[in-house]
């Protein structure tokens, strides 16, 4: 059993201060919503919740391991990158340049084929899907040979996506993304925990918060989109 150095110690009492402070600041506006039974105040106070409950986590998880856990993972990952592109080098930074480069691509250039094709309104659909698949097909090239600029670039690929595949149809591909990114190669794994933290997630967000999360506007997603809001609300 490891033992828990002061700067460990410090970084939980900070992070559940914090969480004391913005709880407490929460009843400043603690007011009734007519359409949301459960008052301004639960979305807010959730968070806080999970931050400290991370913490507390975090604290027992360096107590009984030490560093050594959490930094298993991270070491596998560098070791994957490092197999055919040496961490540091200029080639490193050029791939994860690119990989970062990704997803504003993305953002960016289905609105300029749009005007400098003149493609119609019906067609912009497809050209984001075509794009999204391209691009998607170089990310996984290029990063399956730079597992850290992959892990890097994968939430801003799915934030970039989100507007227009919305986040259910996006969630369980970026969730599995993440496992295998970070060294997971168990299939029979990766199909339990997957449906389990995507099923906590709607219940959470969706049945409890009534958070509206995207759905997406172009098909089929969209419809997808629209199709679990009404299941799990």
């Amino acid at each position: 059993m490891g033992k828990l150095s002061k700067g460990q110690l410090v970084e939980a009492a900070f992070w559940l201060v914090l969480v004391a402070i913005f709880f407490a600041y929460s009843f400043e506006f603690n007011n009734e919503i007519e359409i949301y039974k459960y008052g301004a105040t639960l979305w807010p106070r959730t968070i806080l919740v999970l931050i400290a409950l991370a913490a507390i986590g975090q604290l027992l998880d360096q107590r009984k391991n030490g560093n050594v856990a959490s930094s298993n993972t991270m070491a596998a990952a560098h070791e994957d990158s490092a197999q055919d592109t040496e961490l540091n080098s200029l080639g490193w930074y050029f791939n994860t340049f690119i990989l970062l480069s990704l997803p504003f691509i993305y953002m960016t250039l289905p609105d300029l084929l749009v005007k400098q094709m003149a493609i119609p309104e019906e067609g912009v659909a497809k050209l984001k899907i075509i794009c999204a698949a391209v691009l998607l097909i170089a990310y996984l090239a290029i990063g399956w040979r730079n597992h850290v600029g992959a892990i890097l670039a994968l939430p801003i690929f799915f934030a970039a996506l989100m507007q227009d595949m919305g986040f259910y149809a996006l969630a369980p591909v970026f969730i599995i993304g993440i496992m295998i990114l970070m060294g997971e190669r168990r299939v029979s794994r990766m199909a339990l925990i997957m449906p389990l933290l995507y099923g906590i997630l709607l219940a959470f967000f969706v049945s409890l918060l009534y958070v509206g999360l995207p759905t997406g506007n172009i098909s089929p997603f969209y419809e997808f989109g629209s199709w679990m809001v009404k299941t799990f609300q």
